[in-house]
């Protein structure tokens, strides 16, 4: 691969954005139960789920509608669209990031004045993360032009920068022996300083730009129209994906959910990071089609490097996960989280097939058929959980249930997207690209070495028919 392609420069950029902070939070993870406990570390992610959660149902879909339309302007040439693109996001982001500190206002006054359900360090937290929540909206701001304007690496930068020095300084208070209303506090602080660099650098790089803050933009229409869908798109996923938590705290305990949780959030960074490798395909899709250009060979050679590289990297963590996980937990930890991580890991192995058409469909603006797609397989993932957890009230039924719903209604979804997209062969579109997932499916679950070498190689073999032998893949479009 060429060291000047822009795809794997900004493949390498969104890779080491996801997976550098989440591998040193979890090799610090061991400390941070220690030193919290099991009950006050699963209180503490519970209330990341709540920062994660409000940020993306607030934002309306503004982040990949930005990027997009900012790709757009872009591809088009107008400066003046992109300048009314930007305003109008930073309109709307910024009347969130108001209602939002009033909000923060609203709970430390109820606080103060005795009307909490919490312990008391739980509602200091809860106000501290609602302020920190607010200050995520400006930074998905400046972070969403960056990578409309395919700057990953200046995005990528400044968000490990924010998360190590937040890290470093959670490590600090917990050594000291603060605990989570000083961890919220100064991830507060530390995110609002990283801001000011970041909207520098945008606005120097504008020239021309002005902020207007009542001129009518006609382009908003576009904008909040396309984040309208990516919106609802974005809480189908929150709830199939932080429901499970959730039910596991309420009937099972917040001790069960450390480990439920940190299997689940290792394997979401997975797919986050999974999904950072070639996310670069939407702005690239955005300014093709604005040029009236063909893409969907990018589709196909693009969905195959996603697979491949995502299957590789599942069956490896899986084959090294005993004595990694044994050294970095101990013993006992990880026996409560190994069988979790385990179905996790196969719920991904079927999760990934979507990454590629959400990315792709969103670009060229197929945006109901792609909210629907969402809709419908996500739906299902949800009423698996939940009818398995209905008749088995353990943390696995739940996993159990996603993966069925996935190995179910991922062929419905490739047969959808082949029928409106790519109008190809529909047996291979619609059933052959399942096999390596359920080749890796079986490495992961039969017991015994060989037999999971032996799925491994079946995976590989069914990959290379499958994805490498199409006649739509070009690994020359991977690298421009």
């Amino acid at each position: 691969m060429a060291i000047t392609s822009t795809n794997v420069r900004n493949s390498s950029w969104n890779l080491a954005n996801i997976i550098l902070y989440p591998a040193a939070f979890l090799a610090a993870t061991p400390f941070f139960i220690n030193r919290l406990g099991e009950n006050v570390f699963g209180e503490w992610m519970l209330i990341n789920s709540y920062v994660y959660i409000a940020v993306h149902l607030v934002g309306f879909g503004l982040p990949v509608s930005i990027t997009a339309h900012v790709a757009e302007a872009i591809g088009l040439g107008d400066n003046r669209k992109l300048h009314a693109y930007i305003n109008a996001a930073s309109r709307l982001l910024g009347r969130m990031t108001a209602l939002t500190m009033l909000f923060g206002g609203l709970l430390f006054m109820a606080w103060q004045s005795g009307l909490t359900v919490f312990q008391d360090y739980i509602w200091q937290s809860l106000v501290m993360a609602t302020f920190l929540i607010a200050v995520k909206f400006p930074e998905l701001l400046y972070q969403n032009i960056f990578k409309g304007q395919e700057y990953y690496d200046k995005a990528a930068i400044f968000n490990i920068l924010n998360r190590f020095i937040t890290l470093g300084a959670q490590v600090v208070l917990v050594m000291q022996g603060y605990s989570l209303p000083a961890i919220f506090s100064y991830s507060l602080l530390i995110s609002f300083l990283l801001v000011l660099p970041q909207a520098y650098l945008i606005y120097r790089r504008l020239p021309g730009y002005k902020p207007y803050l009542i001129k009518s933009l006609p382009e908003k229409k576009e904008l909040y129209h396309f984040g309208f869908w990516t919106w609802l798109q974005t809480i189908i996923a929150i709830i199939s994906y932080q429901l499970d938590r959730f039910l596991v705290a309420y009937f099972l305990g917040t001790a069960t959910v450390t480990y439920f949780v940190l299997a689940s959030t290792i394997v979401n960074h997975l797919h986050m990071a999974f999904e950072a490798v070639v996310s670069w395909l939407l702005p690239k899709v955005s300014r093709l089609k604005a040029a009236t250009l063909d893409t969907r060979a990018y589709f196909s050679t693009v969905r195959a490097f996603s697979v491949g590289f995502s299957l590789l990297v599942i069956i490896g963590l899986y084959f090294v996960s005993e004595p990694l996980f044994t050294l970095w937990l101990g013993p006992d930890k990880f026996s409560k989280m190994i069988v979790f991580f385990k179905l996790f890991l196969v719920f991904e192995a079927f999760l990934i097939l979507s990454i590629v058409p959400k990315y792709y469909l969103n670009a060229i603006k197929s945006l109901f058929f792609i909210t629907w797609l969402e809709l419908m397989y996500k739906s299902a993932i949800v009423i698996g959980m939940i009818l398995f957890f209905s008749f088995v009230r353990t943390a696995e039924s739940l996993i159990y249930g996603q993966i069925l719903a996935l190995i179910i209604f991922m062929p419905v979804e490739y047969y959808l997207v082949n029928k409106r997209i790519m109008k190809d062969n529909r047996v291979r579109e619609t059933l052959l690209t399942m096999l390596p997932s359920v080749f890796i499916m079986g490495a992961i679950l039969v017991s015994g070495w060989l037999w999971a070498v032996v799925a491994f190689l079946l995976a590989v073999g069914s990959f290379w028919m499958v994805y490498l032998k199409d006649k739509h893949f070009d690994s020359k479009l991977i690298t421009e």
